[in-house]
């Protein structure tokens, strides 16, 4: 279906749902600027409940075209969405090449920029298909897409349930869920293509692995690469979160103002059980029992990442690393950012580990890379160094400390330990990669290796 009418139809179905607020607010960027709003928000809830949209039906069945599932995908956003058909001028190359595509609005809404796309390549039989991560959206891969695209590669995203319309929606579903969603991409993209990378950002590299891992791989998948992939959670008490999710009117671990048109603020204690699911089933347990895939494996993560413990991706690098199963394990690379005392001992010694250098008097301001800001070049116009949007939520009980981190001039930046928000008040999470160019740079070379020995 040409966008053309796919749009038609999500304005008109998203007009009914349109509330007075939204007609009060000029655009997705000037929300951010309206602290009365913001602070309404986190009070209220204004955009944590979806609409009473029409849920989606789309079977997941691997006969239906990719195409059928992004339409699809889109009207969900547009019906259930809050802000779905609020404009948006937030204009990444990614975007602009859609629109020269002709499959987005030269006008964007915040539906056009997080419902997820397919960037194609002309005479093309390569692709990359990307999951995003818990509480994101595909806005998530608006840079890295275009570092698979110059490459050759057509760039396909996807939508895990519950996500794409407002927090409320992941108390409706579990890892079950995005794995019927993810293996349908997954196949579907096999189906068409000649050659496919698999990319996962936190939650969906943990996907990813659990499908390569699952059996025999088709030997179409050259790759996987895995951008600050969930391994376990610092909290070890994940496993709490569906019984405390069963008490009455106890739903919320979060409630923030959910101003974020790209990424859901608010977390609600059924999404915590959802995730410490898809984590549990690529365990070292579990994958004791499994088939390693003989496909490369590059990824990338920060040793103070304090969503993921780190430890337990080490570990996971390692069971998947091994040489009696994987004869590609040479290819197996890491883009470490971190201190190499935090590499365990038994991290495999022949393993690629590539470390940049902050080479920047304005890098150096930056207080360690975040799980979030990896996969964000700095020039991104919503998440970038110069961007509005501000990441806050370590001040959820403090308005103060809140709207000082969100509107005051200059504030530092990095990933949220106990030290750095004990040294800096305020203090914001860091949204964005400073060595983007040379993240992009590594998966150039990583790409050209795993093309030659396909060859």
């Amino acid at each position: 279906m040409k966008f053309i009418n796919l749009v038609a139809l999500s304005w008109a179905i998203s007009g009914l749902f349109s509330s007075p607020l939204m007609a009060q607010q000029q655009t997705c960027l000037t929300q951010l600027e309206d602290q009365a709003l913001m602070m309404k928000s986190k009070r209220e809830g204004l955009f944590r409940e979806p609409l009473p949209g029409s849920h989606s039906t789309f079977s997941y069945n691997i006969e239906q075209a990719f195409s059928d599932y992004l339409t699809a995908a889109y009207l969900q956003i547009s019906s259930e969405n809050p802000r779905a058909s609020l404009p948006c001028p937030v204009y990444t190359d990614t975007y602009q090449q859609l629109v020269a595509q002709g499959a987005r609005p030269a006008n964007a809404t915040v539906a056009d920029l997080i419902s997820p796309f397919e960037l194609k390549q002309a005479d093309s039989r390569k692709a990359v298909l990307l999951i995003h991560g818990l509480t994101d959206s595909p806005f998530t891969y608006h840079d890295l897409a275009q570092v698979y695209y110059q490459q050759g590669y057509t760039v396909r995203t996807i939508l895990l349930p519950g996500h794409g319309t407002a927090p409320a929606a992941l108390r409706d579903i579990d890892a079950d869920d995005w794995q019927k969603a993810s293996v349908y991409a997954i196949e579907r993209t096999l189906k068409d293509f000649d050659q496919v990378i698999l990319g996962g950002y936190s939650t969906g590299a943990a996907l990813v692995i659990d499908y390569l891992t699952q059996g025999p791989v088709d030997n179409k998948i050259t790759a996987a690469m895995l951008f600050s992939p969930a391994s376990e959670p610092h909290n070890k008490n994940g496993w709490l979160a569906k019984w405390v999710d069963a008490i009455p009117f106890v739903n919320w671990i979060d409630k923030d103002a959910d101003l974020d048109f790209a990424k859901y603020e608010s977390f609600p204690f059924s999404a915590a059980s959802a995730s410490h699911e898809a984590m549990s089933r690529i365990s070292l347990d579990e994958l004791r029992h499994r088939q390693l895939p003989n496909v490369a494996i590059f990824s990338t993560f920060s040793d103070i990442d304090t969503t993921i413990d780190n430890q337990a991706t080490f570990k996971i690098l390692t069971k998947l690393h091994d040489p009696k199963t994987r004869k590609n394990n040479q290819l197996d690379r890491l883009v470490y950012y971190g201190d190499d005392k935090n590499i365990p001992a038994s991290f495999p010694a022949d393993y690629q580990i590539i470390r940049d250098d902050c080479d920047t008097d304005d890098c150096k301001k930056i207080k360690g890379m975040s799980h979030i800001g990896i996969v964000n070049k700095p020039s991104n116009p919503y998440y970038g160094r110069k961007a509005l949007y501000r990441n806050c939520g370590s001040y959820l009980d403090d308005d103060t400390l809140y709207t000082a981190c969100k509107y005051q001039k200059d504030v530092v930046m990095g990933e949220r330990t106990a030290e750095n928000l004990q040294a800096h008040k305020p203090f914001a999470r860091l949204t964005f990669n400073p060595y983007f160019d040379k993240l992009a740079m590594h998966i150039n070379d990583f790409i050209k290796d795993i093309e030659s020995v396909a060859q």
